[in-house]
């Protein structure tokens, strides 16, 4: 076997230092997962717990894998552009906010093949910070009505059409 045969096929997906037991999902019921930005190396977390649910769990190619963290460093870019709240802010919640901009629909197409191996939904960007700020009713890409998914972490929203959740509040 080669070294690259032998390599994990999920090490960009891996943090370094490995991420603690406490924020690795321990559901035993496997309810559905969602590819979400956060701040962390592997963006699949559990739609119940919200914890982090490890790649091998899955059981994903590694090419999956690496258009993954891929994405995940795409959104990661425009959110810490919005989190800056500086000269980028506008533009980059504009591009969070386009239900036809490129970090959602790679996304998508991401959750396409994750469905194939476990019910995956996509965490869809909610600026919660406007004094404004109301909870969404309707799939922000087909307007259907939300269905609502109560996780430990408090409900989200999910449009079983588009595979998107977001948070109720």
């Amino acid at each position: 076997m080669s070294e690259q045969e032998q390599r994990d096929p999920y090490e960009s997906l891996r943090p370094w230092p490995a991420t603690p037991d406490d924020d690795i999902c321990q559901c035993t019921d496997q309810p559905p997962i969602v590819l979400q930005g956060h701040f962390t190396w592997n963006p699949i977390a559990c739609l119940s717990c919200n914890l982090e649910v490890p790649p091998e769990r899955i059981g994903f190619t590694a090419e999956l894998a690496g258009y993954i963290a891929w994405w995940r460093n795409l959104h990661g870019a425009l959110y810490t552009l919005w989190l800056d709240s500086a000269d980028y802010e506008a533009w980059a919640t504009a591009q969070l906010e386009d239900t036809a901009g490129r970090v959602h629909v790679k996304g998508l197409e991401l959750v396409k093949d994750l469905n194939k191996y476990h019910r995956t939904y996509y965490r869809w960007f909610q600026d919660q910070s406007v004094d404004d700020f109301v909870a969404p009713t309707q799939c922000p890409r087909c307007s259907a009505e939300l269905l609502e998914a109560v996780g430990t972490l408090g409900p989200s929203w999910v449009c079983e059409k588009c595979s998107i959740a977001l948070w109720k509040e």
